[in-house]
């Protein structure tokens, strides 16, 4: 769900085939899923568009500092957005005019192309420069000049410096440089939770795609998260969807649970019924013989469980042995009063039945 005008922007920008993937992987990660940012990490986004981690990582510190993506550091990674207004995007053409300094190093890689590998080399703006266009300067590292760096193994520390003058450059310090630390590698445990995370949702979505009745989707994502299937289970899960679909179960969508009360009910282990019993034939066949002409025939198939448990209880209204082909006779009697379009269902249901009594008073066949 892109806009068209964002889309277009996106095609006639001049990107590489790289930053297009890499771009295309973010919008697929957050608009996808009704996001406007993400917390992914560059592997997560090397693995979904085939380009190498390390590739994404420069990628990655060249749109934000251009201003086509905005990203901060994350949990598990980087959380990274879309820059919508377009407008504010800076060409590879500006950046070349701007002071640099080839702080990332250039990718040199059989994949890309001399245009893309030219365009890897982070151009980093001098300290004293906040351009007008848009560009959000990422956070100066340091350098031996500027007597300010983060690391005190060269003998310098923030703390050496005036607080203006650090807040000042601060503020002034380009957002791809400032997020450096949010592409570090993960460590292994970060690394595990979040490939848990991205196949964890990758399961919901395919129960979700097999569900019928799509409502209340945070709901059941957090019933989903909370069951936690493993590949064998969620097979089960989604065999159990194909059973009831296939058996006329939920052949009405009014009849279907919220996916999230399927799921917390275990609904893909209930023995699903088939067909109607000898039993509850017979209360269809005496109804189509009584009343069809009056209510409406009732089919014998498919088999929808939710009458059939109307039938079950039907029987058990009044302790008559006769009840249900006494009954039948006396709606027959034209004088009886029962709502205009009921059918089968309704008169048969306890409320339906309680109704028609309350109508009826002291009427008797």
């Amino acid at each position: 769900m892109i806009a068209n005008e964002l889309l277009e922007a996106i095609l006639g920008f001049g990107f590489s085939l790289r930053e297009q993937s890499v771009l295309f992987t973010i919008i697929r990660k957050t608009y996808g899923f009704k996001k406007k940012e993400d917390d992914m990490s560059a592997s997560q986004i090397g693995a979904l568009c085939r380009v190498p981690r390390q590739h994404v990582t420069t990628t990655l510190n060249l749109l934000a500092l251009r201003n086509v993506i905005t990203k901060r550091a994350g949990r598990y990674g980087s959380i990274i957005g879309v820059q919508k207004n377009h407008r504010k995007w800076v060409s590879a053409e500006q950046m070349k005019s701007l002071p640099a300094s080839p702080e990332l190093g250039q990718v040199n890689d059989d994949q890309g192309s001399e245009e893309d590998q030219n365009q890897a080399v982070s151009l980093v703006p001098n300290q004293d420069t906040c351009p007008e266009s848009g560009l959000v300067p990422n956070q100066d590292r340091g350098s031996p000049e500027s007597g300010q760096v983060d690391s005190p193994d060269l003998g310098h520390t923030k703390e050496n410096l005036q607080k203006e003058n650090h807040q000042k450059k601060e503020s002034c310090a380009p957002q791809a440089e400032r997020d450096l630390v949010g592409d570090l590698p993960a460590d292994k445990k970060s690394r595990a939770k979040t490939g848990a995370n991205q196949e964890s949702q990758t399961k919901f979505e395919r129960f979700y795609a097999a569900y019928p009745r799509k409502k209340s989707r945070i709901a059941a994502e957090k019933a989903f998260a909370k069951l936690n299937p493993d590949e064998q289970l969620l097979t089960a899960i989604i065999a159990g969807i194909e059973r009831a679909m296939t058996s006329g179960q939920w052949s009405d969508p009014q009849f279907i649970p919220h996916p999230a009360t399927w799921l917390n009910a275990g609904g893909w282990l209930d023995e699903i019924q088939t067909e109607y019993s000898a039993a509850e034939l017979g209360v269809i066949r005496l109804f189509n013989e009584k009343l069809g002409a009056r209510f409406g025939e009732v089919p014998d198939s498919p088999f929808v469980e939710q009458r059939a448990a109307l039938i079950r209880e039907f029987p058990t209204f009044s302790k008559r042995e006769n009840f249900i082909e006494e009954c039948f006779d006396w709606l027959s009697d034209g004088s009886i009063d029962v709502p205009p379009k009921v059918g089968f269902d309704w008169i048969i249901s306890r409320a339906g039945f309680t109704k028609i009594l309350a109508a009826n008073n002291g009427k008797s066949a």
